[in-house]
């Protein structure tokens, strides 16, 4: 089978998913082509080297000449500026069209935004497209009711829509070993830590203000990202909190961790959460996304504001982690193997064909 990836190359979470699922079928046998803002040529609005930024081009003939040949051509939404022309092209009647959306939503004004650009995409593609597919369920949810307007089966409403979540790599993301949990834990103290993308919607300035609030000795918070807020973030660093910036070596940081506090109010499946999993973490995150569809027995999940994540912290402190742990490695082994989710893909692609 010969499969299209149509996506925004950015550091972040589209990206580790098509680089996955690419590695995954190429094992396979499979061929993938990648078309992304750089062949394409886009101009590209923001920083294209990783976070927020999107190419804007007109190049549907661009793309039309490399999927001509292909089997299957799979959009990852946010890809550029041509995804949303191409619905009137006659691509969509010449070629097997997938959509996956792994755009984030939550209650806020950018979550607001995010639901709006869904329904304009699914409206867009419904019908045209042969099937969506969601790393979410709560996005497929939403599409369901408040695109589609039912509640139940939507085989005959649209485009199918079906849920596949991200994966992630337990043989590079895994626990701590004993010798290296004791020489990160030498004071004794509890390491909680967060990896991810420094910007308001993932919420950073209320779980920094939550481990303050604590005032515990025994409690440290280490963050790890870039993004627009890191120097008014970096300036909240005291001898508690430590913020890392940029980490090249992202397993490391998982096990110099004993908890990851996923502090966010928009996601949609969240990469870093199942990386933090593998690693053997308990987990601390707040209720959004699909966030709670994958901690249960292995953490807590919460509300995201400052009194509601330090009250997390402190049931944290309560609780068997080490047990936590476990359950958190279990799930993602269970279900999360990026094999797994690339056979799941690959059906999809065989019930389209």
């Amino acid at each position: 089978m010969k499969i299209a990836f149509y996506h925004r190359n950015v550091s972040g979470g589209i990206k580790t998913h098509v680089e996955a699922l690419s590695y995954e079928f190429e094992k396979l046998g499979h061929e993938v082509k990648r078309i992304d803002q750089f062949l394409l040529g886009s101009y590209m609005l923001g920083n294209s080297s990783g976070g927020i930024s999107y190419g804007f081009d007109l190049s549907l003939r661009e793309i039309k000449r490399e999927v001509e040949d292909c089997d299957v051509l799979h959009i990852h939404h946010a890809a550029t500026s041509s995804e949303f022309f191409l619905p009137f092209t006659s691509l969509c009647s010449e070629l097997n069209i997938v959509n996956t959306f792994h755009i984030p939503v939550g209650n806020c004004l950018g979550g607001e935004l995010a639901k709006a650009l869904i329904a304009m995409l699914v409206s867009l593609y419904s019908g045209r497209s042969k099937k969506f597919i969601s790393v979410s369920a709560e996005i497929a949810e939403y599409i369901r009711r408040y695109c589609y307007g039912y509640e139940d089966d939507n085989s005959d409403h649209g485009t199918e829509i079906v849920v596949i979540p991200n994966g992630v790599d337990i043989n590079r993301f895994h626990p701590a070993e004993k010798d290296e949990k004791a020489s990160n834990n030498k004071d004794k103290s509890v390491c909680i830590g967060y990896l991810g993308r420094l910007s308001y919607e993932k919420n950073i300035t209320n779980m920094i203000k939550a481990v303050r609030a604590l005032d515990l000795d025994n409690i440290s918070l280490k963050i790890a990202g870039v993004g627009p807020l890191y120097a008014k973030v970096k300036k909240m660093e005291d001898e508690r909190i430590k913020v890392l910036g940029y980490v090249e070596d992202a397993p490391s940081f998982y096990r110099s961790l004993d908890v990851f506090l996923l502090p966010s109010k928009l996601e949609a499946q969240p990469i870093a959460l199942l990386e933090a999993m593998a690693s053997g973490l308990p987990i601390i995150a707040t209720d959004v996304g699909d966030n709670k569809y994958f901690v249960h027995g292995n953490g807590i999940i919460c509300g995201a504001s400052v009194k509601e994540i330090g009250a997390a912290i402190k049931e944290m402190l309560r609780e068997d982690r080490d047990k936590m742990g476990i359950e958190s490695r279990r799930i993602v082994e269970r279900e999360n193997t990026w094999d797994k989710i690339a056979a799941r893909t690959l059906e999809v692609y065989k019930d389209i064909i």
